[in-house]
């Protein structure tokens, strides 16, 4: 068994640099995958009145894979990229555990 998790995060589109920098800035972080997606809500109040109309907003998706004692220091790092526009819900993430991995 391993002790290595995926760290799956949710972030505005606005926040791209702040969260790249603040990976970078992680010695122990091999690398990670940021994925432009469509978030759909049904608590979609803190939409603007375009991203209501249409029906979702654009944002990221992050994923890396970290020891799960990496993973505090990863959140902590995130933390400080938090956006401070009003009725914004930030940054959002859930970890899944990595059963297996490798290089084919």
């Amino acid at each position: 068994m391993t002790n290595l998790e995926v760290l799956h995060v949710f972030f505005p589109m606005d926040l791209r640099d702040l969260v790249v920098d603040a990976l970078l800035e992680l010695d122990d972080l091999s690398g990670f995958t940021i994925i432009p997606i469509d978030g759909h809500s049904r608590h979609n109040s803190q939409f603007d009145k375009l991203e209501q109309v249409v029906g979702y907003r654009r944002m990221f998706s992050l994923e890396l894979i970290v020891n799960a004692d990496l993973r505090e220091v990863v959140i902590q790092h995130l933390r400080t990229c938090r956006s401070s526009k009003p009725g914004d819900s930030g940054i959002r993430y859930y970890v899944t555990p990595v059963i297996a991995s490798g290089h084919l």
